[in-house]
């Protein structure tokens, strides 16, 4: 294999992506205006990151755009102070109303079956393992019983940016101390994962996709080096490639 790590989007590719969006829908239902003022928020974070400016920290970026409704960029220079004088209500909802809430939820979670067995080859074949994901990191990786085998993990909070933005994949990849040509990206989002590593010049497949067909989805995803409609067959391939690399 001419990988020397593989790296792992979070929710949707460890675990099954219905047991994410049952745990905002519960979110959404407690404070429901709230709660769809923050999913268009990171919309529009995605749709407008790319000009904005590196000084705002992420959390009070997302603040700023659930509470002005857009992520259009502003004229705000940032200041503990003065963005706790404008945002500061917002943002301390933010927190108790959805990520506070959000972590004690992932304390418990469970991956696919066969992820932890796909990490320990992995490993045990020399490779390091590294994680990027959108949302926070909370306890999830430990929940899974995955976080001896990595190595390095951020989200974007660490970033500022939303995947498939660039910075988010070339912050993995400096901290893994690696070139894009010596990482294997795994996700379950086109749009997000394999696009994203594309454009950082990085390979990337896509796992669990849903009515997966061989010989036909692999089509409408032209960008990904392969398709996997199971989280099995991935780690077959994976296996694979591997062990012709030890041959």
């Amino acid at each position: 294999m001419k990988y020397k790590a593989i790296c792992f989007d979070i929710d949707g590719t460890l675990y099954p992506i219905g047991t994410m969006n049952r745990r905002i829908f519960r979110l959404s239902v407690t404070h429901p205006i709230f709660g769809l003022k923050y999913r268009k928020a990171r919309r529009e974070f995605r749709r407008h990151q790319a000009a904005f400016r590196q000084d705002i920290p992420f959390r009070w970026r997302e603040a700023m755009i659930v509470r002005n409704g857009t992520g259009a960029e502003g004229e705000d220079v940032f200041s503990e102070e003065s963005f706790r004088a404008k945002y500061g209500r917002t943002y301390d909802r933010l927190h108790r109303w959805s990520y506070d809430k959000m972590g004690k939820l992932y304390e418990k979670t469970t991956p696919f079956n066969g992820v932890a067995e796909t990490f320990a080859k992995i490993k045990n074949n020399g490779l390091k393992i590294g994680v990027f994901t959108d949302f926070p990191l909370f306890h999830k990786l430990q929940a899974m019983n995955l976080e001896k085998y990595v190595d390095f993990a951020a989200s974007s909070d660490d970033v500022g940016r939303l995947k498939p933005d660039t910075h988010c994949f070339e912050y993995l990849l400096y901290n893994l101390r690696m070139d894009p040509q010596d990482v294997l990206y795994v996700g379950d989002s086109y749009k997000k994962d394999i696009i994203g590593a594309n454009d950082a010049g990085v390979d990337a497949v896509l796992v669990n996709v849903k009515g997966y067909k061989p010989g036909e989805t692999e089509a409408r995803y032209p960008l990904a080096k392969a398709v996997f409609g199971t989280w099995d067959e991935f780690d077959r391939w994976l296996t694979a490639e591997m062990e012709d690399n030890r041959c």
